[in-house]
């Protein structure tokens, strides 16, 4: 999408995106939903679909931070429980072996829930990891989902306020 925005910028203007949502009708916020909960079970970070959720749904913020935070939830409770899902072990344990390393020394502490929040509010770091590094520990599964919600909901509720601005950049 960001290299469509730069190749064509004259398609990405508020008028266009506006007729588009007129187009889908309430479709567009179904897709959005879709959207939120498929791409936690594919690895793709949130961070663009939370964005675009307060870009194209200025009116509906309280729903855009009720669908990315259970998407989100949802992802993690997935990498948390099935760690081996569609062999995203294998693939997360060969790209970060040394952080999974730490990351399991240091989730069998009792103020491990922390370490989660801290992980899941940093967006230079992926949230997934730590959910399948809790999983692979036995953290305990609300030590670990209220890490992710502590460290998430502030950082999403940021995203879904500046989502609403991207439409002032737009011809």
């Amino acid at each position: 999408m960001l290299v469509q925005w730069i190749r064509f910028p004259e398609h990405f203007t508020q008028a266009n995106v506006e007729r588009l949502l007129l187009a889908w009708g309430s479709w567009a916020f179904a897709g959005f939903v879709l959207v939120s909960f498929v791409r936690g079970a594919l690895l793709i970070p949130s961070t663009p679909f939370v964005l675009a959720g307060g870009a194209l749904f200025p009116n509906a913020l309280a729903e855009v931070l009720l669908v990315s935070m259970l998407g989100i939830v949802a992802s993690a409770t997935l990498l948390y429980r099935f760690p081996g899902f569609a062999g995203y072990d294998s693939l997360l344990a060969a790209k970060h072996p040394e952080q999974l390393a730490r990351l399991q020394t240091h989730l069998v502490k009792p103020r491990a829930i922390w370490l989660v929040a801290l992980w899941a509010f940093f967006p230079g770091v992926p949230t997934d990891l730590i959910c399948y590094a809790a999983g692979l520990v036995r953290m305990p599964y609300r030590r670990m989902i209220a890490g992710i919600i502590i460290g998430e909901l502030p950082l999403v509720t940021a995203y879904i306020f500046l989502g609403t601005r991207l439409l002032e950049f737009l011809p």
